[in-house]
């Protein structure tokens, strides 16, 4: 046990990186999502077995002291390409779902571009040759960490996040104490709850049978209070070979756009409430809980197919901390034709 100690001090002492402080802190981000298991695995690959961890905060400080090439380490096995699907829907970078790996760690590579330029420029928004592109797509802007490359339909400019006189209900709540101590535990147990409250919430815009669009508070409590005033919609619809992408931004926008997809088309997502259909995971460093929740998509009395979608909720302290959603990403994979929506 002395002797390996002693070779992980001389390893230490002799490891040395060219990272940036960005790419530093984004590999933490994207490593946290691995296993131990898997941690300590890729730390002998990276260290050729010259370091001996016994955390997982120890084996991510020492494949970061041992790195000399990002995309290299990103490439690597034990990096799946959900780890950096997720990092990227974390960021609110949204990609197709056809997007392999490689297609993945170009757009890590460009939003950490980015960042390193807004860095460099005192914070301020920098656009050109770091903004991530998506086909057609255009630049947009709504957040202050990044920009949200899409093609931004506007339904109508958003006044405000609550109806006057409207007493929203709010999302599910889980002990303080367990986010602290058992944060991977507390992101799941909150999935779970909060995963089937959203999708009756939902649900009830279409069992109410609220027929303006526009006035979307009713019988039921759905609304825009339930997402942050800059929070963003991305859906992308495949059916028949064809894939058709939407995106909203604005929490009055987002509200109405999913309103719809229940009440003028007549969509019902129907979750997979056990732990094979919901996934949950708290960020220790922004607090927020990615959840993502997969099931059947029917409309009327019939089954057109199957539905992926994640969220990324953080806590708003002007509605007694409650969470909020900051972005969305809904996947249909349809058996149907769904045609798109017209605005």
């Amino acid at each position: 046990f002395i002797q390996s100690n002693l070779r992980s001090r001389a390893a230490w002492s002799y490891g040395h990186t060219m990272l940036s402080e960005v790419e530093k802190n984004g590999i933490r981000s994207l490593l946290q999502r691995l296993t131990k298991e898997d941690l300590v695995s890729l730390t002998d690959t990276v260290t050729n077995r010259a370091v001996t961890v016994d955390s997982c905060k120890d084996a991510i400080e020492a494949i970061l002291s041992f790195t000399m090439n990002v995309k290299v380490l990103l490439r690597r096995k034990k990096v799946r390409r959900e780890h950096v699907f997720q990092y990227l829907a974390e960021n609110q970078v949204f990609v197709p779902s056809t997007a392999d790996k490689q297609q993945l760690i170009k757009k890590v590579m460009e939003l950490w571009e980015v960042k390193e330029k807004e860095m460099k420029n005192g914070g301020a928004s920098s656009a050109g040759a770091g903004d991530c592109e998506f086909g057609d797509s255009s630049v947009s802007s709504t957040s202050q960490d990044m920009r949200v490359s899409a093609r931004v339909v506007a339904i109508e400019p958003a006044s405000s996040t609550t109806s006057p006189g409207h007493s929203p209900k709010t999302s599910p709540g889980l002990c303080g104490e367990l986010e602290k101590k058992e944060p991977d535990d507390y992101g799941q147990k909150y999935a779970e709850q909060w995963t089937p409250w959203f999708y009756d919430l939902l649900r009830q815009c279409g069992t109410n049978m609220i027929h303006d669009p526009m006035q979307p508070h009713g019988m039921s409590d759905w609304g825009e209070h339930h997402f942050w005033t800059d929070s963003v919609l991305n859906i992308e619809v495949t059916a028949r070979n064809q894939t058709t992408e939407e995106n909203y931004s604005g929490a009055l926008n987002v509200s109405r756009r999913l309103y719809s997809l229940v009440v003028r088309e007549s969509i019902y997502l129907n979750p997979n409430l056990d732990r094979n259909g919901i996934k949950g995971r708290l960020d220790q460093h922004s607090g927020m809980v990615l959840v993502t929740a997969s099931g059947t998509v029917h409309r009327h009395s019939h089954f057109v197919g199957i539905f992926s979608q994640a969220f990324g909720l953080l806590r708003d302290p002007s509605v007694n901390n409650n969470y909020r959603i900051k972005f969305t990403n809904l996947q249909l994979r349809s058996t149907d034709y769904m045609p798109p929506y017209q605005t």
